[in-house]
């Protein structure tokens, strides 16, 4: 039960707190003008997003497009297209984008990647999506998932996508591509510089977005990522820490029946050292396939060691050891003879793939 002598009391501190207030008459917008200005504001800050979308979609879909083959199952037909309406938008920025975008209920084209069977179908963003194989899509909350369920049934052949633009139906013929079905999301809330994957997708922090400076080196740290899932580090991480796990328990288990309580300390730091176990290597595996991954979709990697130097300056920690990544000057120099290697198999014209070792 709340105590009745706390509002009293509150308003008590208020009366003894208001004792110095502004003394100029500043002038203030009205309720409307400050209404109206809110929105601008949003439809500015939600056009930011959509253009940082777009350049996370255009530079990735090459890259998964053109390392298919290092993706075991993990591919699926690739468009190079998505699509979206206003229920694919948080409800505050609804009256943004319909401004901005003309999107209502019905399903549209949003990204098309540059290239891609979509472009090269010549199906443009904004244009209104009516059917899929003929199957009609419908407006609102259920669009975009019976379009999506259209293209998988359809697999790897030709889908025929009825579309309107300006008024006009269209008609467009377009085959997939085979690409590394692992989605790159940009996380648009963060400012921290930052790039990861949590073993089914790749994750991009807005801050990392704006700390490149070009599209290579966006490239770059997509083409990372995608070295650690192609190159099955999550996977093998978490056998490393089942089997750390393991032995620590084995372990702990030793010094119960000695009459030592460990209280389970052993297998979590067993789990811990599993964890990490080749955690730098893998770091390093990542770096010299993902320069050959961005190199297949057709990014040059002459300078983007730049990358990690400016990280460096960025994060000065990050020139010492860390536990768990590559110094940035043994990345700058390993990315460097990375770059030379692959410059060599491009003279001699072979196929642009990594060294494995010999089994």
């Amino acid at each position: 039960m709340k105590n009745p002598a706390l509002p009293f009391a509150g308003l008590c501190l208020l009366a003894l707190t208001a004792c110095a207030g502004p003394v100029t008459l500043a002038p203030q917008g009205s309720s409307l003008e400050i209404r109206q200005e809110t929105e601008r504001e949003k439809e500015i800050a939600y056009k930011r997003i959509i253009e940082d979308q777009d350049l996370v979609f255009n530079v990735s879909f090459p890259i998964l497009a053109a390392n298919a083959g290092f993706c075991g199952d993990k591919t699926a037909p690739s468009f190079g297209m998505t699509a979206w309406n206003l229920e694919s938008v948080r409800p505050e920025y609804h009256q943004a984008v319909a401004s901005l975008y003309n999107l209502h209920a019905r399903l549209a084209v949003q990204h098309v990647a540059p290239r891609s069977p979509a472009a090269r179908a010549g199906i443009h963003s904004g244009d209104f999506i009516v059917a899929i194989n003929g199957t009609d899509i419908p407006h609102g909350d259920k669009a975009r998932k019976t379009a999506d369920e259209a293209l998988r049934q359809g697999g790897y052949r030709q889908a025929d996508i009825l579309l309107e633009r300006n008024g006009s139906l269209i008609n467009a013929s377009v085959q997939p591509v085979t690409a590394c079905n692992y989605p790159v999301v940009l996380d648009s809330e963060s400012n921290d510089i930052n790039a990861f994957t949590d073993g089914k997708r790749i994750l991009l922090s807005k801050g990392i977005l704006h700390f490149a400076e070009n599209n290579n080196e966006v490239a770059l740290v997509i083409a990372h990522e995608l070295g650690h899932l192609a190159m099955h580090h999550i996977d093998k991480q978490r056998e490393n820490a089942m089997v750390g796990t393991i032995g620590g328990l084995a372990i702990d288990s030793l010094l119960a029946a000695a009459g030592v309580n460990s209280g389970g300390q052993v297998g979590q730091l067993g789990q811990e050292l599993g964890a990490r176990r080749f955690s730098i290597a893998f770091e390093q595996e990542a770096d010299y396939v993902g320069m050959y991954f961005m190199e297949r979709a057709g990014y040059n990697s002459s300078f983007v060691a730049d990358f990690w130097r400016r990280a460096a300056a960025e994060m000065p920690k990050s020139v010492s050891m860390g536990a768990d990544h590559p110094t940035t000057p043994e990345r700058f120099l390993a990315i460097e003879r990375t770059h030379r290697e692959i410059a060599l198999k491009k003279s001699r014209r072979e196929e642009l793939v990594p060294n494995f070792q010999q089994k």
